[in-house]
């Protein structure tokens, strides 16, 4: 399949699955699949020729390359990041990344996730509304953190597994991890403060 055959949501999710993993071009040169060492260090965002020349992207970049090939096809779309809030003075380039960026479309008053760059949720499901898809898959993403800490025998990190999310608009390439959540956090201030 070529970006040229695809007229549906379900045409995408099969051209993802045919030419798109997950994964990522270092600033060292190394390209990383599932594999996320050294990504605050190493990452920075890729533009949508490279994600297709590559056949590589983070859910950064996937989320993206779907809201295009979704405006290709005329299907409304809206693109979100949910993390655990990190403000411009966190600098621990060692902790985990705990941010995950996904996408809802809208045919015929309903809402749908169309998910890829979670290998392990690869599908297109259907929510009751907006605020139902949000809820549910933040609560994928906490509840995921909380089995991770609990395995470990951690003790919950400050502020709990909370997390903030956020409309995005676009994806600048060549944006550190850092930058990107920092363009994130700056549109949804309020949520912050």
């Amino acid at each position: 399949m070529t970006i040229n055959d695809i007229k549906t949501p379900n045409d995408i999710l099969e051209y993802l699955n045919e030419n798109i993993e997950y994964g990522w071009i270092g600033t060292d040169g190394e390209k990383r699949i599932k594999n996320m060492d050294n990504f605050r260090k190493c990452y920075k965002t890729m533009s949508l020729e490279s994600v297709l020349n590559q056949k590589v992207g983070t859910c950064i970049e996937q989320v993206y390359l779907i809201h295009e090939l979704m405006n290709k096809i005329e299907v409304p779309s809206k693109m979100f990041c949910t993390r655990m809030y990190e403000d411009e003075n966190f600098d621990d380039l060692d902790a985990p990344e705990r941010m995950h960026c996904f996408i809802l479309f809208y045919i015929d008053d309903e809402v749908f996730q169309l998910e890829h760059p979670d290998f392990n949720r690869v599908g297109i499901y259907k929510y009751e509304s907006e605020n139902d898809a949000i809820g549910k898959i933040v609560n994928i993403y906490e509840s995921m953190m909380k089995e991770e800490y609990k395995s470990k025998n951690k003790p919950a990190p400050e502020g709990g597994f909370k997390r903030i999310t956020t409309q995005f608009f676009e994806v600048e390439p060549g944006l550190t991890y850092k930058e990107f959540n920092l363009y994130v956090n700056n549109l949804d201030k309020e949520k912050i403060k």
